[in-house]
């Protein structure tokens, strides 16, 4: 008996030493998905139970019958398994024991009359890496888009009206002023725009939706009202670089990060959906000055251009209240409290410590696909804000009319809808990174092969603009998801605004440039400037192709 009970731990000791490597780090995974599941659902897993299904799950390892993972067999390689691997299957882990409480809520819907919500709010959703749940849809999700759409079509549709703008005051108001010096208008807005975003994607992800869009709306508002009185340019600088860009920046990370909690498969779709409205806002706001701009009193030389700025302005009132009323976040960032710091610490000291400290993700440069997709978001910004903002300019310099110009304006940004929401479809088929590198591509070759030699009469000037609005389309859409894709869902905004901050920074030196380049507004002059915002969009598309070499390599994959 003695020798039997030898031989038998002799031959445990073997089997657990000829254990593959595949094997053991199953037995590991096994062991902690059942502790994790203990101390996360301890009201259907007991501890009994957790050590029961540990020891049968380490017994059941069997070499003939692979094990399957997400519908993957995992490799026998023992790279695989290095000291890596026990951080990288954290979520893994997480996402089996949502399963599992999904299944027990299943058949408590099954087995009882009065469901609750919970066993509901699966049905059609999806569980991404880190453990989150996104509906992909419903009601609600829908609703949510459709107020960040309503908004941003304010938002973006500033932006994107620039060069209406530009073109007027340049020839009117400011009229005495260089191209260069009226350009530091729309930059400061751009910067002004961008940088606020920090505060407010910071705020947007701790706090929720609902104050940064009501504080920025109603700068939004106050600064249009503002801009539609200003003659001078310390006027424009205040009212429309100031007031309005930080307002405008303070409700874009909101109305950009929140269908992001909505969404994961479909994120692209649902960012393109919602940042559409800003090219319905590009198209139906130059209509709108057209007719107004067209209208003069005999004491009052500037009559159309106020009133039109001001039902401008009351217009983005009624959407930016919509939006306000009807979106709300999903997900919070829930903070690791120091007690012992935050006794110590003010109010005051913990906002900055909070909302400027750490709200910009300095550590994330270290990263080098998120350093250059951030590099590849700068350029790519440059380049159509830079093209947009002296475009109306640029046809009125070849024999085109201040009317028809604004017409061309709208067509960038009509095509711009489907251009934002074809590539964003596309870009959950084929890949984020994979779509945006293509529509970059693409646009640096309008500019460069078509704009530039072709660029010279009104019809010709329709078809680049038709494509020209395609293919930017996609940069506000598909690049904020880029970022979002290398991010944690519950850092996007932290990451979102440190994007755009280095974008605020490009603009605010980059359209004084352009405006430079354009000089005394000659023919030859105008080409270089067609060449800056090609070269851009260029750079940009190289970027992000290094981003993606970083993060899949140059293999060809859905990414």
């Amino acid at each position: 008996m003695e020798q039997t009970s030898d031989n038998n731990k002799k031959s445990t000791s073997n089997n657990s030493n000829t254990l593959t490597p595949k094997q053991s780090f199953l037995a590991h995974i096994n062991s902690k998905r059942n502790l994790l599941a203990y101390f996360t659902n301890n009201d259907t897993i007991s501890r009994t139970s957790s050590a029961d299904s540990l020891s049968s799950s380490a017994n059941t390892v069997s070499n003939d019958n692979p094990t399957v993972d997400q519908g993957k067999v995992l490799s026998n390689d023992p790279k695989q398994y290095d000291q890596d691997a026990e951080d990288k299957d954290k979520n893994q882990l997480v996402r089996e024991v949502t399963r599992e409480r999904k299944n027990k809520d299943d058949d408590d819907d099954n087995n009882t009359s009065d469901s609750s919500d919970d066993s509901s709010k699966y049905n059609g959703g999806f569980v991404v890496d880190d453990g989150q749940y996104y509906p992909e849809g419903g009601a609600k999700a829908w609703t949510v888009t459709f107020a960040c759409f309503c908004g941003l079509i304010a938002c973006f549709g500033l932006l994107n009206a620039t060069g209406v703008v530009e073109n007027h005051i340049q020839n009117h108001q400011l009229a005495d002023q260089n191209t260069s010096t009226i350009g530091w208008v729309f930059s400061l807005l751009l910067f002004t725009c961008f940088a606020s975003c920090i505060l407010s994607g910071t705020y947007f992800d701790r706090n929720g939706f609902k104050k940064p869009m009501i504080f920025g709306s109603i700068l939004h508002i106050a600064g249009m009202f503002a801009t539609a009185n200003s003659t001078k340019l310390w006027h424009f600088f205040l009212a429309l670089s100031v007031c309005c860009g930080i307002g405008n920046g303070i409700i874009l990370g909101p109305l950009v990060g929140c269908p992001a909690h909505y969404f994961s498969r479909r994120r692209g779709t649902a960012t393109a959906i919602a940042t559409a409205g800003g090219s319905i806002g590009g198209a139906l706001i130059p209509l709108l000055l057209r007719k107004f701009f067209s209208m003069t009193r005999p004491n009052n030389p500037d009559y159309g251009y106020m009133w039109g700025v001001r039902v401008w302005a009351f217009i983005n009132m009624a959407l930016l209240t919509i939006a306000t009323v009807m979106g709300q976040e999903r997900l919070k960032q829930v903070d690791e409290i120091d007690e012992s710091k935050t006794e110590k610490e003010t109010r005051w000291k913990r906002f900055v410590r909070v909302y400027l400290f750490q709200s910009f993700d300095a550590k994330g440069f270290k990263d080098p696909k998120f350093l250059f997709c951030v590099i590849g978001t700068v350029f790519g910004e440059l380049s159509c804000c830079a093209a947009i903002t002296y475009f109306s300019s640029y046809c009125n310099s070849h024999g085109i009319t201040a009317s028809d110009s604004y017409l061309l304006i709208m067509v960038i940004n009509l095509t711009g809808i489907p251009g934002r929401w074809v590539p964003g479809y596309l870009s959950d088929i084929l890949g984020r990174f994979n779509v945006a590198i293509g529509t970059l591509f693409v646009l640096s070759i309008v500019m460069l092969v078509g704009w530039l030699p072709f660029g010279t009469d009104l019809t010709s000037m329709y078809v680049i603009s038709a494509l020209y609005g395609f293919f930017s389309g996609s940069t506000f859409s598909l690049l904020p998801v880029c970022c979002g894709q290398i991010s944690k869902t519950e850092e996007f905004g932290k990451r979102y605004a440190t994007t755009y901050s280095m974008v605020a920074i490009a603009t605010l030196v980059g359209i004084p440039i352009t405006g430079a380049i354009i000089g005394d507004k000659t023919t030859v002059k105008y080409q270089h400037y067609v060449i800056f915002s090609g070269v851009t969009a260029l750079v940009s598309c190289i970027s992000f192709v290094i981003s993606r070499y970083f993060c899949v390599g140059m293999k060809w994959r859905k990414f």
